[in-house]
């Protein structure tokens, strides 16, 4: 923080000044308080910040600065969301009696234009639409805390000589109501939430044969059952912890509810909310796997792979580079870090989350 003595004018209720003048010699004195991000020019900081200035008459309004720029984290700790197990519970319920009773009686309509694929993947695309399962594709394919399917859910299947960051065409899935329905989309495969090439036991008969292992990285549900009981009590620090997973200090700082800086503060309630809305969802010892399918990708395709990739975004900022979380790995272990980025990619949610099947074995013990 940086308290100095200048000239400034009168506009309204406010002090203002021309802060591209270095010396202001017309106006009345005030005093200018000014905090600093970050520590500066040290080696290894990072280059420090100016948030905006304030211009105050009264040294009583310099000391209340000066005090609310030392306690902030304090003052302005938000508060996490209330856990309730029972809720939790009760939306689990509705969620495996809705998709028990969508697989029982699917509901699939196929609207594939079969010359949006290239003429060499047409024999590939007939294959994947003759071994599509239905009654799974029902089961599995998102669904809001209601047990609905969730309206603007975009399911990629597969791809048909898609780039990996371009745009292609992809057998795709779209709720439509009570059915489901299946067509070819030119989507970018990188940016979708929802992509279950990596996972096509989650649609495909031809991969009915899969094992537990595979399909959640634990041999059996009852495995992960402690770890599920400590996010529904939102003790998220903790199954993250036993599974491995460090966060940044950033993270750190959300988790507990503290703002990550005094720049930021005023998001600190929209971020900590989604922070524990997202995970809470995930599966925390499936993550170095995901990790893996990303980086064996990323290397396939010849492009860098030690790098962090994103799992959701924190809200709150409507400019083009936001605040993320993002998966990474550091001396061999998973870490969580806060990052910024302006790009869409993003780690499909099917490798990260608590697959629905898993819910599902779990709810019925």
């Amino acid at each position: 923080m940086q308290v100095t003595v200048v000239a400034a004018r009168r506009d309204g209720d406010t002090w203002v000044r021309d802060v591209e003048l270095e010396y202001d010699i017309d106006g009345e004195v005030v005093f200018e308080v000014s905090t600093l991000e970050g520590r500066g020019d040290g080696p290894g900081n990072p280059p420090a910040v100016w948030a905006p200035r304030r211009l105050v008459r009264e040294p009583e309004a310099v000391v209340d600065a000066i005090r609310l720029w030392h306690g902030y984290r304090d003052m302005l700790r938000a508060t996490a969301p209330r856990a309730d197990p029972a809720r939790r519970q009760a939306e689990l319920a509705r969620q495996v009696e809705a998709r028990r009773s969508a697989a029982a009686a699917a509901r699939v309509r196929l609207a594939v234009d079969a010359s949006a694929v290239p003429p060499q993947q047409s024999r590939a695309l007939a294959r994947h639409l003759a071994e599509l399962d239905q009654a799974q594709l029902c089961f599995h394919f998102p669904r809001d805390r209601f047990g609905r399917y969730a309206k603007s859910a975009v399911v990629a299947l597969t791809g048909y000589q898609a780039g990996l960051s371009k745009r292609g065409p992809w057998l795709a899935v779209r709720a439509d109501g009570d059915e489901l329905a299946v067509s070819v989309e030119a989507l970018i495969g990188a940016n979708q939430d929802h992509r279950w090439d990596r996972l096509p036991w989650l649609w495909s008969t031809a991969h009915r044969d899969v094992t537990a292992e595979q399909r959640w990285q634990v041999p059996d549900a009852d495995q992960a059952r402690p770890i599920l009981a400590l996010l529904d009590r939102h003790a998220l620090a903790d199954a993250l912890t036993r599974c491995g997973v460090d966060v940044d200090t950033r993270l750190a700082a959300l988790l507990d509810g503290y703002p990550i800086s005094y720049q930021y503060a005023r998001y600190t309630d929209t971020w900590v909310k989604t922070l524990y809305e997202q995970l809470r969802t995930c599966a925390p010892w499936r993550l170095a796997a995901a990790y893996q399918v990303w980086q064996d990708e990323r290397q396939t395709a010849r492009r860098p792979a030690a790098e962090p990739i994103a799992l959701f975004g924190l809200k709150g900022l409507s400019q083009s580079v936001k605040p993320m979380v993002a998966l990474d790995t550091r001396d061999g272990a998973c870490r969580l870090t806060m990052t910024w980025s302006g790009s869409n990619a993003r780690l499909t949610r099917a490798l990260w989350e608590c697959p629905a099947d898993l819910k599902a074995e779990l709810h019925a013990a």
